[in-house]
């Protein structure tokens, strides 16, 4: 039989298939745009592409000639640099990744969109949690097996590697791992949040200060520091050209935060603007992670009373500025937090974090937990700061139940409570009751250019009465002295504790530090001591005690209770002063200690004893003002569920 030459294949329309494009794929790859780009195209600039009627709905062709010629023709109009590439709406696909519901942290995502890293304890209350690396729609393995906190994952330009800070007593170091198996290999030495550019060459870490980035030639060389006038920095994520890095930071110590974009060439920091934007949409922005998707900046941002959610900010490349109003991305009633993008796609930890007020018998003479968990409140909405009367009759917190930052008294004997009705309606918080219950100080936060105003209000429980302390006190109410004096949390680079005379607004430095941020203090019930827990930036904290004068505190008089601890609280009699271990998971407690406490003498023996141990539901610590308050017979706690997992939100369109 004789052979021809090969015939050419042709479509339904006649035309030849190798001239044909028969998805949106292949027409975004010919143009060299994106699907959503070359959509809008079609749909408001007249690009060809035919649709098969006989075939299912979407089915869709073009022809090569013909876009070479519609392209041709809009050439100019294609080049110029204004913003008619903007996507058009996302129409997102969710697809669960892990399954475990576990205690579920920092996901990171491949440039390939094919794998995915986080830490998890693996569905196994109490144990330490490790790096996992899982292919999408795969099994996972585990990279680790350590006795330290891990936290800050990222993968290496070629998916072989992922880098992480692994965090214990002795300080931050940045490590990676091979992804599919083997010893961590040290990077960075006294640093955190490392991080490899995408063109592969430059590592950047933050110091252990916090103050500016590091950047380290991989190639060699040590390393240099950039940025060192931005301080309170939380993360570094290179910019997609590997010429700058994102930073959430503060330009200065009493300055506000926001994310700057840092020049690794050593020109000045470029202010995104992002999280005023965020505030002026009624946002609060999470500064834990953010990851960049193209021209825009995914980040998780909370509005009340809704839960965090992911959201997309559109900038402009070449300034970085916000154009357009934040996107949302993610919905529900489940928090999004920790973001990370590749190719269209963005992985992302989901969690109910449905914190609650609970509480736990105590035994007055051995200060131990005795009895069941009592569960006090209901709701998904985050809630803190918690304060007591003298007599342990009145409870007061705040909580977003309502559907805004309100304060809630509660009869602790009767169970009873009510929303605060005496302060004129808004964004309330930080409650402090005083001693007999007459009056009690809050606080809100009234953002405003590059310092936010922390006024101080004294609300008359018996006669209904607000009053203003201080249009701004520069911090928020902690707890009462006696019925005049105040404890205040003060805000700068490094938090430091004060009081102030609710008569005359002066106030007076308690407890500075040079090196350390000062938080969470609680005075003992006869006011001799006040214990705190205090941390120099990017080490984990330590919880003190000292004697309580009128004076400040120096540093050579605190006495060190444990190291890696927080939230003190003092027990009804002033006998135990508890704490919360911080364990391997930084972002919550899982257990109560306490020491003995002579009110006289100070601390007793040097040993500390296990009062409660929690397991399935946790102390959010990444929550400001979730430290315990005990009454002689009850230890009442914040409490919640965080266990989550880890999804993938598809922005691209099949």
């Amino acid at each position: 039989m004789a052979r021809f030459g090969a015939c050419p294949r042709y479509a339904g329309d006649l035309t030849p298939l190798e001239d044909r494009l028969d998805s949106w794929k292949e027409i975004a790859a010919y143009l060299g745009r994106g699907i959503r780009t070359v959509q809008r195209w079609e749909r408001e600039e007249g690009l060809p592409v035919h649709r098969l009627a006989h075939e299912k709905r979407g089915s869709i062709y073009a022809r090569r000639e013909e876009l070479a010629a519609w392209w041709e023709s809009r050439r100019l109009t294609l080049t110029q640099p204004a913003a008619d590439d903007t996507p058009a709406p996302p129409t997102p696909r969710l697809e669960r990744v892990t399954m475990t519901s576990a205690m579920t942290t920092w996901p990171a995502l491949s440039s390939d969109a094919r794998l995915v890293a986080y830490v998890s304890d693996g569905g196994q209350d109490g144990t330490t949690p490790q790096i996992w690396v899982q292919q999408i729609g795969g099994a996972s393995l585990r990279l680790t097996s350590g006795d330290v906190a891990y936290s800050h994952l990222s993968f290496s330009p070629d998916n072989t590697g992922v880098v992480f800070t692994g965090t214990s007593e002795s300080g931050s170091n940045v490590y990676e791992v091979p992804a599919l198996g083997g010893e961590p290999r040290l990077l960075q030495r006294d640093a955190r949040n490392g991080t490899i550019s995408a063109d592969g060459r430059w590592l950047a870490s933050v110091p252990p200060d916090g103050g500016g980035i590091r950047i380290a030639d991989r190639r060699g060389g040590g390393f240099r520091r950039i940025a060192s006038e931005l301080v309170d920095v939380a993360c570094a994520i290179w910019t997609p050209d590997s010429h700058g890095v994102l930073v959430h930071a503060r330009p200065g110590p009493l300055l506000e935060p926001d994310w700057w974009v840092v020049p690794i060439d050593g020109n000045a920091p470029i202010n995104t603007g992002i999280v005023r934007q965020f505030r002026q949409a009624g946002l609060t922005t999470i500064p834990t992670g953010a990851a960049w998707l193209g021209h825009s900046l995914i980040v998780s941002a909370a509005r009340a009373p809704h839960g965090v959610s992911l959201y997309r900010q559109r900038v402009i490349p070449s300034s970085f500025q916000p154009t357009g109003e934040p996107e949302q991305l993610s919905a529900g009633s489940e928090s999004a937090f920790l973001p990370s993008a590749a190719r269209d796609r963005v992985a992302f930890l989901s969690n109910r974090a449905d914190a609650n007020l609970w509480s736990v018998g105590v035994d007055p003479g051995t200060g131990i937990a005795r009895g069941p968990l009592r569960r006090l409140t209901r709701g998904p909405h985050p809630l803190g700061y918690l304060t007591a009367t003298s007599d342990f009759r009145t409870l007061a917190y705040f909580s977003f139940r309502l559907g805004r930052a309100e304060i809630f008294l509660r009869d602790l004997q009767t169970g009873s409570e009510r929303a605060l009705a005496e302060v004129p309606a808004g964004e309330n918080g930080y409650p402090a009751i005083s001693p007999d219950g007459s009056v009690l100080a809050y606080g809100v936060r009234l953002p405003g250019g590059e310092r936010a105003q922390r006024p101080i209000f004294l609300a008359g429980l018996r006669d209904g009465t607000v009053r203003t302390l201080g249009d701004d006190c520069g911090g928020r109410p902690r707890e009462w002295i006696d019925e005049r004096r105040l404890i205040i949390e003060r805000f700068a680079r490094l938090n430091s504790i004060a009081r102030i005379d609710t008569d005359t607004g002066d106030q007076h430095d308690v407890l500075v530090s040079a090196e350390r941020s000062i938080r969470n203090p609680r005075l003992s019930p006869d006011r001799w001591w006040i214990a705190f827990d205090a941390s120099r930036p990017g080490e984990p904290s330590a919880v003190f005690v000292a004697s309580f004068a009128d004076d400040s505190v120096p540093e050579s008089a605190w006495n060190l209770v444990e190291r890696s601890a927080s939230l003190p609280f003092w027990s009804a009699d002033g006998r135990w002063l508890y704490f919360t271990p911080t364990g391997t998971n930084p972002l919550v407690r899982s257990a109560i200690r306490g020491r003995s406490f002579d009110t006289a003498a100070g601390l007793g023996d040097s040993r500390s004893i296990a009062v409660c141990t929690l397991n399935e539901i946790v102390i959010p610590a990444y929550l400001a003002g979730t430290a315990p308050l005990a009454t002689p017979d009850q230890i009442i706690l914040v409490l919640g569920d965080f266990r989550g997992d880890i999804w993938l939100l598809d922005l691209g369109v099949s």
